[in-house]
């Protein structure tokens, strides 16, 4: 399979809604509304904040991406609901794939990809870098995922979400 990578418009937010939706528990998952928000945010601050991986042959959406911006250097309840603009911390909220193409590599594919395209982004930048870093929080069972592209677990989170720990994990840029 051939990926493309593109930023999300709000033509993705159906099938968008429908792997995060699928792909999280109900507490956990982001609402459509959250979806389209963060979709406005990256149309403002930086098509790379959401990004969509598309199968070429099929031309159909395979998986997502979405984040948001802080000024803190992690993940926190506030900033899971909340789009600073200013922000230089990134925060990855969901990395979605769908269910009938996992166990293929999409996800490290698009996270790879992604973490270049927020690279390419602040070497355009002049005076300075325009995202420090990526924070994420992570599941115990996907935090070799998150290594396996760069990210550094660095502890249990003080964030409490359900009844599993989660743990912060950060990429440097």
């Amino acid at each position: 399979m051939r990926l493309t990578y593109t930023p999300a418009t709000l033509a993705d937010l159906d099938i968008v809604n429908e792997y995060e939706q699928i792909s999280y528990h109900p507490d956990e998952a982001a609402s459509r509304t959250q979806l389209e928000r963060r979709i406005g945010y990256a149309s403002e601050s930086g098509p790379e904040l959401f990004t969509i991986a598309r199968d070429i042959e099929a031309d159909k959406v395979v998986g997502f991406l979405c984040s948001t911006l802080t000024e803190g250097d992690l993940v926190t309840d506030e900033s899971m609901s909340v789009h600073d603009p200013k922000g230089t911390t990134v925060c990855l909220h969901s990395v979605c794939v769908s269910p009938d193409h996992r166990k293929q590599g999409i996800a490290t594919k698009l996270m790879t990809n992604w973490i270049e395209q927020l690279k390419e982004a602040n070497t355009k930048e002049q005076e300075k870098k325009k995202y420090k870093r990526v924070a994420l929080l992570s599941r115990p069972n996907l935090i070799g995922l998150y290594e396996s592209v760069g990210f550094k677990n660095i502890g249990v989170s003080k964030v409490v979400h359900g009844p599993e720990p989660w743990y912060d994990c950060i990429l440097e840029l």
